[in-house]
């Protein structure tokens, strides 16, 4: 058995992504401060071993760990759940004390076999002889059945272009930007796009939980959020870095990631469609030697 506790394994886990507790709790829907709780061991957070060991599991997945392995570690250190036994002794002792009461007949029921009982002393007097014309029994009444009532289905939320996700698009209004994408929260990063955008150029970005960008010139890119303008994020010639999860309102800054120093920015340069990239200038003609001027021989 490892002699690291459950939260150093976890910290550990999570620092060799590397991935900060907001990005963790953003992909596993559990609260920052639960998630620095775990690390530091204490369990106390919340009350219910259940609810306990399900964020546990659930955290240690997304780190990439043995989720049954951490559960059976936190039950041989802090015990193991005593539910099903309690369960039990409490289902025993409703057992005895609740009385034994039969089922009581429906009283339609009750009515349909007295109609069907006159309907055979009616067609048992008719075989026999009994009389003429017999009279014609009476209906069954029958108690009409109730109407399921169907309630109305919840409104699922609409996401513009029909994508149940985030979706970012991009233009750059002026001069030119470099910018980078990475797509979801995946280990290694999907890289959607990396490169130098010209003016009037629009590209959109779509992923399922999230989206990360790093743009070098702010006041030359426009940005929409899932159909909503938001306008260029800063001043020209500033650069940022930002994350956008599934179900933001807005781009929040990501202290995490800087933009590169324009040395190090990588990637091809995007032109408009239908305006071909300027063609590089002619090279100079090289100068042509002077031929020696010949001196006219005089006549002897």
């Amino acid at each position: 058995m490892s002699q690291t506790s459950i939260g150093e394994r976890l910290r550990q886990a999570r620092e060799a992504i590397p991935a900060s507790l907001t990005e963790a709790s953003r992909a596993t829907r559990v609260r920052v401060d639960f998630l620095e709780a775990m690390e530091r061991d204490s369990f106390t957070f919340i009350s219910g071993r259940v609810y306990v060991v399900g964020m546990l599991r659930s955290y240690a997945r997304w780190l990439r760990l043995d989720d049954s392995e951490i559960a059976a570690e936190y039950d041989r250190i802090y015990g193991a759940a005593e539910a099903p036994a309690l369960a039990e002794s409490l289902a025993t002792r409703n057992e005895r004390s609740m009385p034994v009461q039969r089922p009581r007949k429906p009283q339609w029921a009750m009515a349909a076999a007295a109609a069907i009982a006159i309907i055979l002393v009616l067609v048992l007097f008719s075989l026999l002889g009994g009389g003429g014309n017999v009279a014609a029994p009476p209906p069954v009444p029958v108690s009409p059945s109730p109407t399921p009532t169907v309630s109305a289905p919840s409104p699922t939320p609409t996401v513009t272009g029909g994508f149940n996700g985030v979706q970012v698009l991009v233009s750059v209004t002026t001069t030119s930007s470099w910018m980078r994408v990475v797509a979801g929260n995946t280990i290694p990063q999907l890289v959607a796009f990396q490169g130098t955008m010209q003016r009037g150029v629009t590209r959109t970005f779509s992923a399922v939980d999230l989206l990360k960008l790093q743009i070098s010139n702010l006041g030359a890119v426009r940005v929409s959020l899932n159909g909503k303008d938001l306008g260029p994020l800063g001043p020209a010639g500033q650069s940022g870095s930002y994350i956008v999860a599934k179900g933001d309102a807005s781009l929040t800054p990501d202290p995490s990631s800087t933009v590169p120093p324009p040395g190090q920015r990588n990637g091809p340069v995007v032109y408009p469609s239908g305006s071909p990239p300027p063609r590089p200038p002619p090279p100079a003609p090289s100068p042509t030697p002077s031929s020696p001027t010949q001196t006219p021989l005089s006549p002897l």
